[in-house]
């Protein structure tokens, strides 16, 4: 990021040189022409602010505002007046609406008032100002083309640094649908998702997820939410889908390596739980697919992890009915001694399997002579 800036401050620098603009021919005469005399001869810089400051608001039409908007706007950047200076920006786009060096004052202004609202309608606009020229070619060409760059930087600088949820999308959405091929295009989906995540609606979060895994099949945090979203719906297509994604999940965490973005010790705590995760899901899905055996494997896996009781009464039932359907298919005596063992420590857990799991416990003991 500082090479970046480094390039952004050149950019910048160069736009807050005054504009080589040809001084005004004027009449000394007249009220306009000794205000224009009393600006190009005065060495005193408050005197000369204030000169130009009487002209902007006397003669906003006149045909020489544009040199005088040249030199008032650097000059309150530089006082950080920014709002004067977006208002001067303003201006002078109206008069020279590819003004690109008014364009980016006025956007570093918004940036050094840290206003993400400005910000966002000036990287737009300094971005849209810098596209016409690119676009022409020639020895503006360049110059252009960095200013989008900065406003580009400009925008999802302000996305990162902003905690409100609904701002920082609005930032997004201004980055990616108003300044197309941005050069954050790739980081803009792991942006989306973990703010639809939060604020909604799950559908935005589900395609963001399941767009960020076309480049990222290895993301734990995708693949474990899509595997909850999935989780969460019926039907068989649903628990495919399931056991594909937390499969994937369990090969990821058995390969991965600590991600540098989580320390030692957070990641000691979060993997059991994925894995713990991960293992419940697909076994629970697999038990509804009538896929026993592996239903058994993976909830046997999941229960060490397993710290909430609800989760646990369930992957203890599902395991009951596992080896209780295994058992019935011939899977011998020890099937039948799993299954009554499981629905006995479901029947001690208080959850929605309880009393399922405390009649299951007589049917098994009738069934396989157990007691």
């Amino acid at each position: 990021m500082r090479k970046l800036w480094g390039a952004l401050v050149v950019v910048l620098t160069a736009g807050l040189m005054t504009a080589q603009r040809a001084k005004p021919v004027f009449d000394p005469e007249t009220k306009d022409g000794l205000l224009i005399q009393h600006i190009q001869q005065e060495s005193d810089a408050g005197a000369k602010l204030r000169y130009l400051e009487q002209f902007a608001v006397q003669y906003p039409s006149h045909p020489a505002a544009a040199w005088v908007y040249d030199q008032l706007q650097p000059t309150y950047f530089s006082q950080k007046e920014w709002d004067l200076a977006m208002h001067i920006g303003t201006l002078r786009l109206g008069i020279e609406p590819e003004n690109l060096e008014a364009a980016k004052i006025a956007l570093r202004a918004a940036e050094a008032k840290q206003d993400p609202e400005q910000t966002a309608m000036w990287a737009q606009r300094a971005w849209r100002v810098a596209a016409a020229i690119a676009a022409k070619g020639g020895p503006a060409a360049a110059d252009a083309r960095a200013t989008q760059n900065y406003a580009e930087f400009c925008l999802f600088s302000a996305e990162q640094k902003t905690t409100d949820l609904h701002a920082r999308l609005d930032l997004l959405q201004a980055l990616d649908q108003g300044m197309p091929s941005n050069q954050y295009a790739q980081k803009l989906a792991p942006e989306y998702f973990g703010i639809y995540r939060q604020i909604g609606p799950e559908e935005k979060a589900v395609t963001m997820a399941e767009k960020i895994q076309q480049s990222d099949a290895d993301n734990l945090d995708v693949i474990m939410y899509l595997a909850e979203f999935h989780f969460h719906k019926d039907g068989p297509h649903e628990r495919e889908k399931v056991i594909s994604l937390t499969a994937k999940a369990i090969e990821t965490l058995e390969k991965k390596p600590r991600p540098e973005s989580e320390s030692e010790a957070d990641w000691e705590k979060k993997k059991p739980q994925m894995l713990g995760t991960a293992y419940y899901m697909g076994g629970v899905s697999s038990s509804f697919l009538n896929s026993y055996a592996k239903a058994d494997a993976w909830l046997r896996a999941a229960l060490p992890y397993l710290k909430d009781p609800g989760m646990e009464a369930a992957a203890l039932y599902h395991l009951g009915m596992a080896n209780y359907r295994l058992a019935d298919k011939g899977g011998g005596p020890m099937r039948s001694m799993d299954a009554l063992k499981f629905m006995r420590r479901c029947a001690l857990i208080r959850s929605p399997f309880q009393d399922l799991a405390a009649r299951n416990i007589e049917t098994i003991k009738t069934e396989f002579n157990l007691k």
